[in-house]
């Protein structure tokens, strides 16, 4: 019996369109996937399945299972007919993503002469509380952070360090709301530099739609690198370049990553406008294959 399991094993593994995943035989419906079922509740689809482009979504009676895609990042919750429908943009969304991709470069640590924004990195903005990072300016003896809102305006002084944790006597930053945010550096008494930058933090539908998905996306048995794909594409389907970088970071710092990985790492970078944090991770991935594997 073991060896007709073994001899059959072995005759599919050689036939087209049968590969190996996970330790189990899986028909390969299509090329490239560009989605991933995310939640249980779709009567053609489980939970973790990877999606084709020609794949058709039918949610259960009364559920609205959610779905990420890939390629061109969005969340979706109860879609129904083919998955190419929902995941391949518009011309106009090209253009907008296309618009977002180069936007001004705040934080740009090339820009020393600013006491610029570099951390959070984009405008769209997840944590009602962020670690504020700029640059340091030559000179400075200190800097004053104002935050302007809706509800009020709020400054503190930093005395040495450029770097500055979301004061507690400062109210929490409300979702859906604009807060802009102006450095000024200080040398004695006198001002010599000065940068805003604008923080917007995600609507709290859109904030709860995220977080549910980051929380399912990280029950689903997948690899480390098979993760990461997943939170990016959550992460950039509401914009939010700062909790994509931070999944990327964290993953290349552990050694964890892949040229894909740092790739889409470059490309994040490139899109908050801080195109020299991805000099190092470029001049590593053009070095010889036999180098990089010497490295390892």
């Amino acid at each position: 019996m073991n060896k007709l399991v073994l001899i059959c094993t072995t005759f599919l593994l050689g036939m087209p369109g049968v590969v190996r995943a996970r330790g189990h035989l899986q028909a390969v419906r299509c090329q490239s996937t560009v989605a991933r079922m995310l939640s249980p509740g779709d009567q053609l689809h489980k939970k973790g399945r990877l999606l084709c482009a020609q794949d058709r979504l039918q949610p259960a009676p009364n559920q609205q299972p959610i779905v990420v895609c890939h390629n061109h990042p969005k969340i979706l919750r109860g879609g129904k007919d083919k998955v190419a429908s929902h995941c391949s943009p518009d011309p106009k969304e090209e253009q907008t993503r296309e618009r977002f991709k180069y936007l001004k470069g705040r934080g740009s640590i090339i820009e020393k002469g600013q006491p610029s924004l570099i951390r959070p990195f984009g405008v769209m903005g997840l944590h009602s509380r962020p670690r504020l990072v700029w640059n340091p300016i030559q000179g400075a003896t200190h800097y004053s952070i104002s935050v302007e809102a809706f509800n009020g305006e709020w400054e503190l002084i930093v005395n040495s360090d450029n770097s500055l944790s979301y004061p507690q006597i400062w109210p929490d930053m409300e979702p859906g709301n604009l807060y802009k945010f102006t450095i000024f550096a200080y040398k004695d008494k006198k001002i010599i530099s000065s940068d805003t930058s604008k923080i917007i933090l995600l609507p709290k539908k859109k904030m709860e739609l995220v977080n549910e998905a980051v929380a399912l996306a990280r029950q689903l048995p997948l690899s480390s690198i098979e993760e990461a794909i997943e939170l990016d594409a959550i992460y950039m389907s509401q914009k939010l370049l700062h909790n994509s970088i931070g999944v990327l970071e964290s993953l290349r710092e552990s050694g964890q990553s892949n040229p894909q990985l740092d790739r889409l790492l470059v490309d994040r970078y490139i899109q908050s406008g801080q195109p020299e944090l991805a000099d190092p991770i470029l001049k590593e991935l053009q070095l010889p294959t036999k180098i990089k594997l010497l490295q390892k």
